[in-house]
């Protein structure tokens, strides 16, 4: 790397070094630091996070006077001691590793480092700007305990906005006026009911939901942005951004405020709609839809699925109908989504619940296969090997269907293996993700 491109200023060391005997987080790094390694070459989200959690652990360990756990440290001035070991150790590539050793050592950046670190730390000098590590108070705890939980993540507009009970809705960006519709007067109930919707403020359906929670003019709106906040997306939606802001309501991002938007950068936001959220509605989806993702990631954090049913004949609702087979709970009216999230408010006014109506907790169904007519045979082939953070409680069923070699029923599966219904659907939800097993008409076997 040529000598002009590296910025070393003493000065901008010398307050990041001030900065950091300042950090009240567990981590022992700075927001400038924090904001300075998310600008590596290489660096992403999950890396962060593997780094944050590591340290905030390695904090937990220390305070318990467990002080063998250092080992990868020289001394317990944790950001001058980070060594190269540990950061290949967390998967970071070999570039990454030594600019983070170099940055940590010697204040090292190149300058277009510099200048995305001092424009981040301007903005952050204006009013209703934040930066929130993990463990700041404005962090969600919900968001926290998701895995992958951001390092920390960019706010512009009301923090509060992010503690008060929260309901994602996602859909197509291509949706039908009922899609549309629909979308809207749940987005105004629920948020007359005290909920804050979190969407990702896409055309759409995303756009409806937000527009639908702005009409009810009582609780605001979060918008998870798949881009930097400098680059707000879509132009479309400026307006809307804006009137979001001026509600009370927030615009958040795990990204650097200048990333601009790319194809795979808007995926991973969906878990953070999803983390956020105690449930997602999916309003509108085809079988290739990404919001199918955001279920997903539902699934594998503990959250409600809700899904809308739309016409037979709609390709933009056979997502929705998939998730509904699969255990989705059937949204009719806001009621459907109060009933099945008690810790919910309930003030506002909302219709009636139908007599009948079952409030027992349904399973959240995984987006992993988009089509059922291209799924494979429960026993063709050779099986898919379990990833190792398989829980003990998978692979014991996954035992049990091995030593049958056939496909077996969901009372077939409890009654050899012991399990109540409520883990033996966490169990198979936990496979089916994994892609180790396949319902097929009630019948669960390996693929």
């Amino acid at each position: 790397m040529p000598a002009s491109s590296i910025s070393n200023d003493t000065d901008s060391r010398a307050v990041n070094d001030a900065d950091r005997h300042c950090a009240s987080n567990s981590t022992g790094l700075s927001q400038s630091d924090w904001l300075c390694l998310s600008f590596l070459s290489s660096i992403g989200p999950a890396r962060l996070s593997r780094l944050y959690t590591y340290l905030s652990q390695l904090h937990q360990h220390v305070t318990s006077d467990q002080d063998d756990n250092l080992s990868l440290f020289h001394h317990a001035d944790t950001p001058k001691t980070i060594s190269y070991d540990l950061l290949r150790a967390l998967k970071w590539p070999d570039i990454t590793a030594r600019q983070a050793v170099d940055y940590l050592s010697h204040g090292t950046l190149t300058k277009e480092q510099a200048t995305k670190r001092d424009e981040s730390l301007a903005w952050l000098e204006e009013d209703d700007h934040h930066l929130l590590l993990r463990e700041d108070e404005y962090y969600p705890l919900a968001l926290r305990e998701i895995s992958v939980a951001p390092a920390f993540l960019y706010v512009e507009g009301n923090r509060d906005a992010l503690a008060l009970p929260k309901i994602g809705i996602v859909g197509a960006r291509k949706c039908t006026r009922y899609g549309r519709e629909t979308t809207f007067l749940l987005a105004e109930q629920l948020a007359s009911c005290g909920i804050c919707v979190v969407s990702g403020g896409a055309l759409g359906i995303d756009t409806a939901a937000h527009q639908g929670a702005l009409q009810s003019k009582t609780t605001p709106t979060i918008v998870v942005m798949g881009t930097g906040l400098l680059h707000r997306y879509p132009n479309q939606n400026r307006a809307l951004f804006d009137d979001i802001l001026e509600r009370g309501g927030a615009l958040i991002s795990e990204y650097p405020l200048s990333t601009s938007p790319r194809p795979h950068l808007f995926p991973p936001r969906n878990r953070i709609i999803s983390g956020l959220s105690m449930g997602v509605l999916v309003a509108e989806a085809s079988l290739k839809s990404g919001s199918l993702i955001s279920a997903n990631y539902a699934v594998q954090q503990n959250r409600e699925v809700f899904a809308l049913p739309g016409r037979l004949t709609d390709l933009q609702s056979a997502g929705c109908h998939q998730l509904l087979r699969q255990g989705a709970t059937l949204v009719r009216q806001v009621d459907d989504i109060l009933a099945e999230c008690p810790e919910l408010p309930t003030t506002g006014k909302t219709s009636a619940r139908p007599a009948g109506h079952q409030t027992t907790k349904k399973t959240a169904p995984d987006s992993r296969s988009h089509s059922t007519q291209n799924a494979p045979a429960l026993t063709s082939g050779r099986s898919h090997s379990l990833p190792e953070s398989t829980s003990d409680n998978a692979k014991a069923v996954v035992a049990i269907m091995e030593q049958e070699a056939q496909p077996m029923d969901f009372d077939a599966l409890i009654r050899h293996s012991k399990m109540d219904a409520g883990l033996m659907m966490q169990v198979l939800i936990e496979l089916e993700l994994y892609g180790c097993v396949e319902n097929r008409e009630g019948l669960y076997g390996r693929c």
